[in-house]
Parts: C-alpha cells; structure tokens; sequence
C-alpha cells in the first residue's frame, strides 16, 4: 500500500511539480476550456437555445431520413380507380 502512495506521490510530482517540464500555467489552459464548455450555455442563452433547435431539427431530419419519421405514408385514397 505504500508503494502505491509512494508512486502516486512520484507521478504527482513529475507532473505538477518543480522539475515537470509542464509549466504551471498549461494547466490552466484544459481547466478553462473546461468550464467554459459547462459555462457556455450560462453565458450565451440564446446561442445555446439556438443551438439546441438545430440539433433537434438534425436529429429529426435524419430519422425522417431513415423511415423513422412523423409523417410515413398515410395516404387515403383509392388507387387506381377513377
């Protein structure tokens, strides 16, 4: 069990540690792309409805593409009669 610690503790330190050869800041870089993906909607409302409506209007496109639409052939009529 202490090896594992000993290790973790290493690994930690090799990564965020003085002789990383990552400096402190590239961290941020992943943690702020971060957050503002998960913030994204908060910030901009509009943009993320609007983008919500297209992905809606897509998926409804391609199922209608694949026969898995609303709409499939309900016609009422007689055919071939005059």
């Amino acid at each position: 069990m202490e090896s594992a610690a000993d290790d973790a503790y290493q690994m930690v330190e090799a990564l965020f540690g003085s002789e990383s050869g990552i400096p402190w800041w590239a961290w941020l870089a992943p943690i702020i792309l971060l957050f503002g993906r998960l913030l994204y909607p908060v910030f901009f409302p509009q943009t993320a409805a609007s983008e919500a409506e297209t992905d809606r209007r897509l998926a409804e496109f391609r199922r209608e593409r694949q026969g898995k639409g609303k709409a499939k052939g309900n016609k009422k009529g007689k055919k071939g009669k005059k």
